[in-house]
């Protein structure tokens, strides 16, 4: 079995030590590779060499998987494997097969790609300038009169002091942006690995948060310390390219412009879209406009689909560990100047015998110490506590600072009367928490699973809150997820006038058109006329992960 406690650094710093030293005879890997910056390396033998980082000593290759155990530990850290079959294929693949094709098969130095994404912009906006120039100047002082002066002396003094280098600014005006758009007004850049270096990190750093961006800092951050390219000719050729980068990032609230928006070469064979195809320019288009939304308040709802047994062999450090993983993977994926709320299932974690009480201060430490990694950034995880074999029924929401709020159930199935314990009231506090918190102005509140056909079926009143959470336990074969839908969040939507937003693990197939978020805007609690169609709110953004062989899927909503 592999430790869990191997991280992404532990990996990286194998793949350094395979690129000093080699690998040794015997271990290299006949079937799959580790890609890594264009490099290829056997994923045992990193594991292995990893285990030394992490823990002292080389892990006896006895001791665990090659294949799917090793395959899918390194995937769910973010890595990339392929077949070597796959990569070492000398025949042109087909445009289908071309769609799917990773970095491994493809130069993002293309020409064609940056050809294919100036036609595909066109398609979408009309008039694109390539290679547009700015006649702006390249000193700090050339800045002084806009809103981000001292930011940009701060950062150029930064990149001054990384290397001693003073004067690596040689270029009289801003050289030229890859793309532009005039209507309507914005940057779009191609990033190559040359980007990614230790100055732009050093950058991207000391960006203020109110800086809107059409990119994630973080994940452009990690690239960085991945990447970690080098360009010494000339000598200072890092630290300028970082500060050229950085300028055309500040340029919009100079020029009044939308967000730079920043696409990475190795993102997606650009070259495979067809801009003459309607569906390949949607795609680009949505892509565009995802990166490039000011978005400034958002909620994503985390769906997963998993066998029942093997989620309750899981321990709640096991299950944290994929918590961990999904809120790190959305966050890579958001603006940076976001905040937003991610909603996870109810009994993502368990007591068992004790009360749910008993988990509160663990959960509270680990949610908070991974939300300071973001400390830039304001994020409530809302999650749901079984304890006592299932007579604790909670939800949590916790934030950077702490536990934001506790909600009991309040309202049982029938099923559950007598034997659960439940809140006094919709409105009573747990542990001396509302069940209620705020974010970005807006007021949520939290039921748990049946809670929903509460508000539907008695009269409660809204207590002043914009959006109600739905912690639902999941729904397994043979239960029907369309009657708790179309009654539940639907009859709750239309009680309380507000949108209804609903997590649930799902022991069989997710289906496809199972809302996750609902508005029902009528005076009727049900009807035959509440379809799917009807009571649906379209996500921004939808993407599936694969965690310890577990589905999820995650959509990003814009509020």
């Amino acid at each position: 079995m592999i430790p869990k406690n191997i991280k992404r650094e532990h990996i990286i710093k194998a793949i350094e030590e395979i690129k000093r030293n080699g690998i040794p005879k015997g271990r290299d890997s006949k079937k799959f590779l580790l890609k890594f910056n264009g490099e290829y390396y056997p994923p045992k033998y990193v594991i292995s060499l990893a285990n030394k980082c992490a823990n002292g000593e080389m892990l006896d290759p006895a001791q665990f998987s090659g294949g799917k155990e090793t395959n899918d530990f390194l995937r769910n850290l973010g890595f990339d494997i392929i077949e070597i079959s796959k990569a070492k294929r000398k025949n042109k693949p087909s445009r289908k097969r071309e769609r799917n094709l990773s970095n491994s098969q493809h130069d993002e130095r293309c020409p064609k790609c940056k050809e294919t994404i100036r036609k595909l912009l066109e398609k979408i906006y009309g008039k694109v300038e390539e290679n547009y120039k700015f006649r702006v100047g390249t000193s700090p002082e050339d800045f002084k009169n806009s809103p981000y002066y001292s930011e940009l002396r701060k950062i150029y003094k930064k990149l001054q002091d990384h290397r001693g280098y003073r004067d690596f600014v040689k270029a009289k005006t801003l050289p030229n942006c890859d793309f532009f758009i005039p209507n309507p007004g914005f940057i779009v850049e191609f990033d190559e690995s040359q980007h990614f270096t230790l100055p732009r990190k050093l950058t991207l750093e000391e960006y203020p948060t109110n800086l809107k961006l059409g990119f994630s800092k973080e994940k452009w951050i990690r690239l960085c310390e991945e990447i970690d390219a080098k360009d010494n000719d000339p000598p200072y050729r890092d630290e300028q390219r970082a500060w050229y980068d950085t300028l055309r990032d500040f340029l919009p609230t100079i020029l009044g412009l939308q967000p730079t928006v920043r696409l990475f070469a190795k993102d997606f064979v650009w070259c495979s879209l067809d801009p003459e195809n309607p569906r390949d320019v949607g795609k680009f288009k949505e892509f565009i406009e995802y990166k490039n939304a000011k978005l400034t308040s958002w909620l994503a709802t985390v769906i997963p689909h998993l066998d029942e047994k093997q989620f309750n062999k899981l321990s709640n450090e096991d299950r944290f560990n994929i918590l961990e993983n999904v809120v790190n993977y959305i966050l890579s994926q958001i603006d940076s100047n976001s905040n937003g709320v991610i909603l996870f299932p109810a009994g993502w974690f368990d007591a068992q015998h004790c009360r749910a009480s008993s988990l509160y201060n663990w959960i509270e430490r680990n949610i908070t110490n991974l939300l300071k990694n973001y400390k830039d950034r304001e994020i409530i995880i809302s999650v749901g506590i079984d304890g006592r074999d299932n007579k604790d029924q909670i939800a949590i929401a916790v934030s950077k600072n702490g536990i934001k709020a506790i909600g009991r159930k309040f309202y049982p199935t029938g099923e559950e009367k007598g034997f659960i314990e439940v809140a006094t009231s919709y409105l009573s506090k747990e542990n001396g928490r509302t069940r209620i918190f705020e974010l970005n102005g807006k007021r949520y509140f939290m039921c748990v699973c049946y809670d929903i056909f509460g508000i539907k079926h008695n009269e409660l009143r809204n207590p002043g809150v914009d959006i109600v959470l739905n912690l639902i336990h999941g729904f397994k074969k043979g239960e029907s997820e369309a009657n708790f839908t179309r009654h539940g969040l639907a009859g709750a939507s239309a009680k309380w006038k507000c949108r209804v937003f609903a997590s649930a693990k799902f022991f069989k197939p997710i289906p496809k058109k199972w809302p996750s978020a609902v508005y029902w805007n009528s005076d009727k609690t049900y009807s035959s006329s509440c379809t799917y169609t009807k009571i649906s709110i379209n996500p921004l953004k939808e993407f599936y992960l694969n965690i310890n062989d577990i589905e999820i899927s995650v959509r990003i909503f814009k509020l």
